[in-house]
This record gives structure tokens, sequence and C-alpha cells, in this order.
């Protein structure tokens, strides 16, 4: 796949293409957001292996830069733990549309096959800004993560269409707990949402077994 990185929009973003990409073609798309304390690079990687010509991949970077030692830099989609509020979230979600909305102008993907993930504190932005918008998003990838601002969410996504989602955690995870990625499900589930769950005997990363799971997903959606 061919890799750029634009700096033109809200949040600086890579772009994925594939190699024989022809602009005059309707490809899918596929957003992908990274953890907290990573970067626009960290999940791009992944797109090759996901599905390599079928789909652009816009992976931007959170807007929030922090330091994460030996001189290296790390960016958040919103502060953590008790530090989080709504009007957080709701900033990131509104700059990451933004920068969305300048993929679709540029690249203009076909409407009916987009869809949304993220990773960690990426897929936590996946169910505040791709399941409340069931109008562009086909479908939602959400790894290694769980709910944060619950009542934010659940009285925005009550009344709107379910998307189908793929869930996925590790059962060894130290970071987000096993325990806080089945109770993620759990509620999506009270919520009407139909949820491809998977389990992996290992902690807070991204498998090969992972991304085989997805890819099945992904030609069943």
């Amino acid at each position: 796949m061919n890799f750029e990185q634009l700096n033109e929009t809200a949040l600086p973003t890579v772009i994925a293409t594939p190699d024989n990409y022809d602009p005059t073609h309707e490809y899918g798309m596929v957003v992908l957001m990274h953890g907290f304390g990573s970067h626009m690079g960290d999940l791009a990687g992944l797109a090759p292996l996901i599905n390599k010509d079928d789909f652009i991949y816009i992976c931007p970077n959170a807007p929030i830069p922090m330091d994460i030692g030996f001189g290296q830099k790390g960016y958040a989609w919103y502060p953590i733990g008790e530090e989080s509020q709504p009007e957080d979230i709701d900033k990131a979600v509104f700059q990451l549309q933004q920068t969305v909305d300048f993929a679709f102008t540029r690249y203009r993907p076909d409407q009916s096959n987009i869809y949304i993930g993220g990773f960690s504190q990426g897929g936590m932005m996946t169910m505040h800004a791709g399941l409340t918008r069931p109008d562009i998003y086909k479908g939602a990838i959400i790894l290694s993560s769980r709910v944060t601002q619950v009542d934010l969410l659940t009285d925005r996504i009550e009344n709107l269409d379910k998307m189908p989602i793929f869930m996925s955690h590790g059962t060894n995870d130290m970071v987000i707990s096993i325990k806080d990625g089945r109770e993620a499900k759990e509620l999506l589930d009270e919520y009407g949402y139909q949820i491809d769950y998977r389990e992996y005997p290992m902690a807070h990363e991204i498998r090969e077994e992972t991304i085989s799971d997805l890819q099945d997903w992904l030609s069943k959606n």
C-alpha cells in the first residue's frame, strides 16, 4: 500500500491507499484511531494486513500531545480518568469528524462502505464518534477498549439505528481489564447492537488472530 501524511486536515493524518489506487474508483474506507500515548502511524501498519485492495485507511493523530519519556511524544484523544469531561470527548469527536469530512471530499469513497474503529482509547472514541453516526458508518471495530462517559454515550445511541460491531479483548490485558471489555460488550448488547465478540489469550495488544477474525467480519458485513 501507499502511505502519505496529510497536514491540512483538522488532525494530522496518515492515509493508506491500495498499490494500484485509481481515483475514479469508489473504494471503501476505514477510519482507524490509535490508543492513548501512541500516534497516527501506529495502526496504519495494520492496513495492508486487514485488506490491501478494497479500502482507503484514514489514521488521524489524536490532538493532545504528551511526554511519554525518553524524549518521545505520544498523543491522547482526551484526558483520562476523572479528568475526562463530556466536552473533552465532544471536542475530539468534532476534530475527528472534520478530518473525516476532508478525507471524504478528497477521496470520494463508497458512502455505503465506511467503517470506523480503534484500539484502546481509540476504541472509546469509536463508540462516541462512530456509534452515534449510523448515517455515516456501516460498522464499528472496537479493540481492547472500554466505555467512558456511559450516560453521555447511552443517551446518544438509545434511539439510533444500530450498526454491526467487531469487538475483541485480551484475557491477560493489564491496561484495560477483560472485565471492562466484557462490561462494554454487555452494555452494547443491551442497546441492541449485533456484536461479533472475541477474546484471546493476550495482553493489551493486537495479534494475528485478531486481524484474521476482523478480515472475516469485514467480508461478511
